[in-house]
């Protein structure tokens, strides 16, 4: 079972991720994708590396064993062709502190929130067909966003998405 671990930056994603590792599998796409040569030209707009999607599936394909439980970690992993996506929100006051302590621009921090507020990353799952979880983890501590993850893998529409809503959050950033 090959799962997604998705979310606007600073919504923990990596952190949970570190604690799913010590039970699981988990590949960090970004990692994966520059050990693999799968980055395009950078942008420097967005400050990174475009991905070849494609090739980053047709790679994942021919090294997971669909057998084991497998999850990605990483904001564009929701486009990788996989069983579940989970997507991870924060209220975005937490998304900025936390984007601001590493260093991210004010231009890609509003970016990031406004992505969050959208529900950007969340649209793009749930269009694309694969099963789609929500969590929000604004009140949560990682061990349990990991413990709702592992009821989710057992009982995917345990959390559908539509339950979190930042759209009051719009005039306080923009």
């Amino acid at each position: 079972m090959l799962i997604a671990i998705t979310g606007t930056p600073g919504v923990g994603k990596s952190t949970v991720s570190n604690i799913l590792s010590s039970r699981y599998r988990v590949i960090n796409i970004n990692s994966y994708a520059r050990e693999n040569n799968l980055l395009e030209e950078f942008d420097t707009e967005l400050e990174s590396y475009n991905v070849d999607i494609d090739k980053l599936n047709d790679s994942l394909k021919s090294k997971i064993e669909r057998s084991e439980i497998v999850f990605l970690d990483g904001h564009l992993s929701h486009f990788v062709n996989c069983d579940i996506v989970i997507v991870l929100r924060c209220n975005p006051n937490i998304i900025y502190e936390r984007l601001k302590q590493r260093g991210y621009n004010l231009q890609k921090i509003r970016d990031n929130i406004q992505a969050e507020i959208l529900d950007i990353i969340l649209c793009e799952s749930v269009n694309s067909g694969i099963v789609t979880s929500e969590i929000n983890c604004t009140n949560l501590t990682p061990s349990e966003i990991v413990e709702i993850i592992e009821k989710i893998i057992r009982n995917p529409s345990l959390f559908p998405p539509g339950s979190v809503n930042w759209s009051n959050e719009i005039d306080k950033w923009f």
